[in-house]
């Protein structure tokens, strides 16, 4: 698997995928849709794919030409045999995949049903002109900044596209949190928690907490305290190279570690994390929808003057 893991990469494709694979949220009857619609339009078109298991056992029709054009297999399976991957719900459906993914360093096209995600990014009434531009190369794929982590009593390493975070869980008020940046001593405080997150996570529970907005291609790590219960705790941005360690300790109820929404543990009294850049890093298929600004403004309804100018300006109009 290539390494792509310092900062963000972006390639134009080189070659036409053979096979494209299909993943779904099983809970929105939009997402199955919307993968049936996909699945009978890749048959017309004589276009091999598989289709996640559990989706396909959602969907009550019978398609033709399974087995010759088309078969179903695990989440794992569609990640490790296609050569682009499309998922259909929104960013959360997209970062249970690339879970899967990240491995075997797939590109994933993210497919929204209606609501704008800074990675689920291409609408659902989009989803058949997009086959067509991959299926000639008119793509580009951007390798995304992954974390790793370890923490004591946790038998694997895990990983994150947006964050980890550590935080109060049960009957916790506060947790105590020493940070570490290479091993220097950055901050002791007490707070709800404390997120670390890439440039792609910026945007997310990071940027609730009052975190910046950091553009994918950057090569840092966003360190986040939530609800510090001191005005001096402060977001800070370190090196992409960082390795930073968490000391998180609960006086009652207990810590809890999320990656990217996951609950990994809870009701610990105690847990030391180590946090660093992943070797690996997640591909994602872009130049089909919005670009990140556009995204941006939209996501966050960023204003416009809008008393002289009806559109978005210009470079040398501006």
């Amino acid at each position: 698997m290539a390494d792509h893991s310092t900062g963000q990469d972006l390639t134009m494709s080189t070659q036409n995928p053979s096979v494209f694979g299909i993943m779904g949220n099983v809970g929105k009857d939009a997402a199955l849709a919307a993968v049936e619609s996909t699945m009978q339009y890749l048959i017309r078109r004589e276009i091999p794919f598989l289709v996640e298991e559990e989706v396909l056992r959602r969907i009550d029709t019978d398609l033709s030409r399974r087995g010759e054009l088309w078969r179903d297999g695990s989440r794992d399976d569609v990640a490790r045999e296609a050569d682009v991957v499309m998922t259909f719900g929104g960013d959360g459906t997209l970062l249970a995949v690339v879970q899967h993914t990240l491995r075997y360093d797939t590109p994933v096209l993210g497919v929204n049903l209606g609501k704008l995600g800074f990675l689920a990014d291409v609408g659902v009434e989009e989803v058949l002109w997009a086959i067509e531009e991959i299926m000639q190369g008119n793509h580009s794929i951007e390798h995304r900044l992954t974390l790793s982590g370890t923490m004591t009593d946790y038998p694997e390493e895990f990983f994150a596209l947006n964050d980890i975070v550590l935080a109060k869980s049960g009957s916790a008020k506060v947790i105590s949190i020493d940070a570490f940046v290479d091993g220097a001593f950055l901050a002791s405080f007490h707070a709800d928690g404390i997120i670390i997150s890439t440039p792609t996570g910026s945007t997310a529970y990071s940027l609730a907490t009052g975190g910046p907005v950091v553009v994918p291609s950057s090569d840092a790590i966003v360190i986040s305290p939530i609800s510090a219960h001191t005005l001096t705790a402060r977001p800070v941005i370190v090196s992409g190279d960082s390795r930073i360690s968490v000391c998180a300790r609960a006086e009652e109820g207990g810590v809890m570690v999320m990656s990217d929404g996951n609950v990994l543990v809870q009701g610990k009294e105690a847990i030391d994390a180590e946090i660093s850049r992943s070797h690996q890093s997640v591909a994602l298929i872009k130049q089909l929808g919005p670009n990140y600004f556009e995204t941006l403004r939209r996501k966050l309804v960023w204003a416009q003057d809008g008393r002289n100018r009806s559109e978005t300006p210009t470079p040398d109009r501006a």
